[in-house]
């Protein structure tokens, strides 16, 4: 798999929120209840290799390691190529999304799923959902990542913006590049790199690098929308989010260890969160963006932007303290300096 590079702390690639004053539009579907923090259980997740460390200052939370496993095998649905970005939202109100109660069954490779009896049947796409893929178009792209003649000769990439139904409520599929990677090291990222020659499109290089870094087969996932692309100047990418649906979950985990250390299916309950949101401060510059703490992770720059606009546009966004800052590169321990050698003193020569 191509590694595609993400914007460096310095960099102003991260997308900006939209207007605070974004709503839903008269006649579209809300979004789905959210249980608040209390009701919220402890994620489930891929244990992270001891000898690979993750951002300090960020507690990971105690839960156990996921070891379920899919016990039926996924739908033969092969996604769509392309799927217009103006699919018009379903008219029905969707009832509240509930936890899966499903237990897991055992067997098989160690991953994150939702898996069980539900995973049997595909389900199709909630309302919310289609409302949401309906309304994102343009909406990621910010003065900053707009391209113009700047992008004439940028790479290609593209990101899956996965969104299921999980033990916790609706959640997205989020990784965790290697602590071992020369750039980005420990960067939580959404599935996604840069694009093959044998890519006939942007859904096909989402799909392909999702299959790579975490083993997700594409037969479980239904494309709704592909928004418009996002220039990178740091990096010289063009990037195309995919926005998708996991309509029969499989389980995932880190393929390439040198690549990936982490894979986590994060309830977007916890990204909602006051208590998980910051405000990050880059040292190059002082710009400030959106960042979130949750499942061990500090989710930042190019990823958390799209996510803090999803949030919004979603309503799902609640009040939280922008005045929160946490600066980047995190502060590290810095060794006390060496003492110098004692200086030997020479004895007087001798006539």
């Amino acid at each position: 798999m191509k590694e595609m590079s993400t914007p460096s702390p310095a960099s102003s690639d991260a997308p900006s929120p939209v207007p605070a004053d974004a709503t839903v539009p008269p006649g579209a579907a809300p979004p789905p209840r959210i249980a608040p923090p209390a009701e919220v259980a402890s994620p489930v997740e891929v244990a992270r290799p001891a000898e690979i460390a993750h951002p300090p200052a960020v507690p990971r939370p105690s839960g156990p390691a996921d070891t379920a496993h899919a016990d039926t095998t996924p739908a033969d649905t092969t996604p769509a190529d392309t799927t217009p970005a103006d699919t018009p939202p379903a008219d029905t109100t969707p009832a509240d999304v509930a936890p899966a109660d499903a237990t897991p069954a055992g067997g098989g490779a160690t991953g994150v799923g939702n898996l069980g009896d539900a995973a049997a049947e595909a389900s199709p796409p909630p309302a919310w959902l289609r409302t949401l893929a309906g309304q994102l178009g343009e909406a990621l792209v910010t003065g900053r990542t707009r391209p113009g003649p700047r992008a004439a000769d940028a790479r290609p990439a593209a990101v899956l913006i996965l969104f299921g139904d999980g033990p916790h409520g609706p959640d997205v599929l989020l990784l965790e590049r290697s602590a071992e990677l020369r750039s980005h090291a420990s960067q939580p990222a959404f599935p996604g790199g840069a694009a093959d020659a044998t890519d006939a499109t942007r859904v096909d290089t989402a799909l392909r690098e999702a299959a790579e870094e975490v083993g997700l087969d594409p037969a479980g996932v239904e494309v709704l929308a592909v928004a418009s692309p996002l220039y990178l100047q740091a990096s010289h990418y063009l990037v195309t989010p995919v926005l998708a649906w996991w309509h029969t979950p499989c389980a995932v985990a880190p393929v390439d260890l040198a690549e990936t250390s982490f894979v986590s299916r994060v309830p977007l309950a916890e990204l909602a969160d006051p208590a998980n949101r910051v405000m990050l401060r880059y040292a190059q510059g002082g710009l400030l963006s959106p960042a979130f703490q949750v499942h061990g992770m500090l989710v930042w720059g190019f990823t958390a932007g799209i996510l803090d606009i999803l949030l919004r546009l979603g309503g799902w966004e609640r009040p939280w303290n922008d005045s929160a800052v946490v600066d980047y590169p995190l502060p590290r321990a810095v060794p006390p300096a060496a003492s110098p050698p004692p200086q030997r003193r020479r004895s007087p020569s001798t006539p």
